[in-house]
């Protein structure tokens, strides 16, 4: 197919501005939040199954098991723990205010309210302790029941902090129309907004108003004093990550069946990223990118710029011709970054660096600030795209195929001898299995691979080609923390 030009993809999702985000244009009303910070029980409850694609499974539990379920409302203005022991219904907009913490014990369900468009949202200053375990992670799901549950059931989560943006003054507005804005962003690169760690995230991304969806989880000027480890997010309406600006970082993200982005990163994220699977919708006809990548909205120089560094990543496309183009990396709007270790397969096209600001970052000498290397690029299949890579941008041509970058040659970039970049075969198990994938290469990807920096976060044991070391490597997707499935 065609390449397209890249829409302004309003991907916030909070309202009508999310500040000076890469946002939606709408003002989209939540109901059911009001301002109480009660909550009330209920002796109704849903079952839970013995699957582990059953979020409502209770450990070391045979058959159903019934809880006691409980509505959470309003403003979160004192720190309390929700217990296992409950199931919980969030309504509305949730707000942990801050000064509070929200501790989520191991094994437990938050179900989102679709009528009331539900989203927890944790304020800078507040926290979430959300500390699950492989096999009793905790799961934010829609309130349908098994087999009717879509993407867009409920909102999302969001958490807000306090460091670095490139924006002046950003808040989040507009979540109710008659809500106040909330703040976000500062300068502490260390701030902490909490824990969360074998958490999944599921059919999140409601509607607000056309074409403005909340993503299944999005940072918003977090700090890196916030753990972050062993999250899924799938069947999301939106992207299944967002980070606007910050410097949080993450471990062992999986994104599965997103309609939208896998991983979309603007307004100044520093952040650093490892271990990181997506497997897409290959139903879903949209442009849905694997990375999507901005300084901001309108490809400013403001700085912070976005500028994060990625080890260690295997993205899966549809691995089908769509309507639209999909990129495993699309780049874009003046961002930089360095992108390490990758595996991208089943896309459209593997690049698209789409302005001339963006290609800059590449041109110069001995400091790059774009660096795309020592990844491996296969079964990239858009018609008329370049070995896999690019389509053609001639000068002098014709939407969608004309030039948008000054000329710059992706194609002569990535095979450049330096950057040790590779087009075979990586011979992964099942990546495009919907039910039963298995991500890991026959054997491991060493050729080529980069060795991770030795920095305190990363592991630099890894280094090879991808987030998976080998075909025994399956740590996303062993576990009840994990569900691979169309439903």
């Amino acid at each position: 197919m065609s390449k397209m030009q890249g829409r302004v993809v309003l991907v916030a999702a909070l309202g009508a501005a999310l500040g000076g985000m890469v946002a939606c244009s709408d003002d989209g009303e939540l109901g059911g939040g009001g301002t109480s910070s009660s909550s009330s029980s209920s002796s109704s409850s849903g079952t839970t199954g013995a699957s582990s694609g059953d979020p409502g499974t209770s450990s070391g539990s045979s058959g159903n098991v019934v809880k006691p379920s409980e509505d959470l409302v309003g403003e979160i203005t004192a720190s309390r723990t929700l217990a296992s022991a409950k199931e919980y219904l969030l309504k509305g907009l949730v707000v942990v205010k801050a000064g509070s913490t929200l501790t989520i014990e191991k094994g437990t369900t938050i179900k989102g309210d679709n009528a009331s468009k539900a989203i927890l949202l944790v304020e800078p200053g507040a926290k979430i302790v959300a500390e699950g375990t492989a096999d009793e992670p905790i799961v934010f799901t829609s309130q349908a029941a098994a087999g009717a549950r879509r993407a867009g059931d409920w909102g999302g989560v969001v958490i807000l902090g306090k460091a670095p943006v490139n924006l002046p003054n950003p808040s989040v507005e507009g979540i109710l129309k008659n809500g106040n804005g909330t703040a976000y962003g500062g300068t502490d690169e260390n701030d902490d907004s909490g824990v969360l760690r074998y958490v999944r995230i599921e059919y999140a991304g409601v509607i607000l108003s056309p074409d403005n969806e909340v993503n299944g989880l999005t940072f918003a000027g977090v700090g890196r004093g916030t753990k972050v480890d062993h999250i899924q997010v799938r069947q999301a309406l939106d992207d299944c990550f967002e980070f606007f600006g910050g410097t949080v970082d993450a471990k062992y993200l999986v994104c599965q069946g997103n309609q939208d982005d896998g991983f979309d990163m603007d307004n100044g994220y520093q952040g650093r990223l490892q271990y990181l699977v997506l497997q897409q919708d290959p139903v879903h006809p949209g442009e849905d990118n694997g990375f999507e990548i901005d300084n901001d909205a309108t490809g400013t120089g403001n700085t912070p710029l976005t500028s994060p560094t990625v080890y260690n990543v295997t993205l899966v496309g549809k691995n089908a011709d769509v309507d639209q183009a999909q990129y495993g990396l699309l780049i874009r709007r003046n961002a930089r970054g360095t992108y390490k270790n990758f595996v991208v397969t089943g896309f459209e096209a593997a690049l698209d660096v789409r302005d001339a600001s963006t290609a800059a970052a590449v041109g110069l000498a001995g400091k790059e600030q774009l660096i795309i290397s020592n990844s491996l690029f296969f079964g990239n299949m858009g018609m008329g795209v370049m070995d896999g890579i690019t389509y053609p941008e001639p000068v002098g041509g014709t939407k969608p195929n004309a030039d948008n970058d000054g000329n710059f040659d992706e194609l002569g970039w990535l095979k450049g001898a330096e950057r040790s970049n590779r087009w075979a075969n990586p011979n992964l198990a099942a990546p495009f299995d919907r039910k039963a994938a298995k991500f890991g290469p026959a054997t491991s990807l060493t050729d080529g691979a980069a060795t991770p920096p030795s920095d305190g976060f990363f592991d630099a044991s890894a280094s090879y080609m991808g987030a998976f070391k080998d075909a025994n490597d399956a740590w996303a997707t062993t576990g009840k923390w994990v569900v691979w499935s169309d439903d």
